[in-house]
């Protein structure tokens, strides 16, 4: 009986652990884990586990004076199970989940920008439920490397990555998951188009991507231009024509808390 109060309080309940069985993932593709559970010192009832993407993302106090990071759910599942787990019984599943087109990236070219991770938990009838976290290193998809490739190789060098709290919105294109991430270049020398910094977000919809810009140019007001590029530009050459056509021209487009 005292096992019994214990575990209906969270203490000796039984635990969750979910590994990945690919080492990286990109937004929009399915992927597959493993999740074992692992009884408590009581046998409990399971009525199912909850799965949920989060990161990290920068948010602003409501006067705007300061910044602060806030966690934020992504995306999320449930999978119902109603099962009883006995004590100290080892139960192991696999699942096969699919990740939203707007999932921010993690690595780049080796290079970790950005914190995302699998939140995993067991609901536990009459208990408190255990929960896991797994890193995940997602990488960007092929129409956004390739942008990002463009323009390093157009004389651009990513100075930072992050991810904010809102909206990207364009007349054309608005993101729909509660944060966006933001890719931040600096020219390595002085440019003869007199910008200073351009600021690249993405949107994409699984046909294409809608690509977002924010140019910062010496003596001018920020500028925003958009544009978008069908998912099958998956190359540099591609996607270049659409990089220098919007560098030209302007657009009503912003990011939106």
């Amino acid at each position: 009986m005292f096992k019994k109060l214990l575990a209906s309080a969270g203490i000796g309940n039984a635990t969750v652990e979910a590994v990945m069985l690919s080492p990286t993932l990109q937004a929009g593709e399915p992927f597959e884990l493993e999740v074992t559970i692992q009884g408590g010192e009581v046998a409990q009832e399971v009525q199912g586990l909850a799965f949920a993407i989060m990161t990290g993302a920068h948010a602003q106090t409501h006067d705007g004076k300061h910044e602060f990071v806030k966690n934020v759910v992504l995306q999320e599942w449930w999978q119902e199970l109603n099962i009883t787990v006995q004590a100290g019984e080892t139960l192991t599943k696999t699942f096969t989940l699919t990740l939203h087109t707007e999932i921010p990236a993690t690595e780049l070219m080796g290079e970790q920008i950005a914190n995302v991770w699998l939140q995993t938990g067991l609901d536990i009838k009459y208990g408190l439920d255990g929960s896991d976290q797994e890193p995940l290193v997602i990488l960007p998809r092929a129409t956004q490397l390739a942008v990002l490739k463009c323009l390093n190789q157009s004389g651009y060098r990513l100075f930072k990555s992050d991810i904010e709290v809102g909206r990207a919105q364009t007349p054309d294109f608005i993101s729909h998951l509660p944060c966006y991430q933001e890719y931040e270049f600096k020219p390595e020398s002085r440019s003869w188009l007199g910008i200073q910094e351009i600021e690249a977000t993405f949107v994409d919809n699984d046909n294409e991507t809608g690509l977002l810009l924010e140019v910062d140019r010496a003596f001018q007001s920020d500028g925003y231009r958009s544009v978008s590029i069908p998912n099958h530009c998956t190359t540099v050459a591609e996607v270049k024509p659409y990089i220098q056509q919007i560098l030209g021209r302007s657009s009503r487009a912003r990011a939106c808390a």
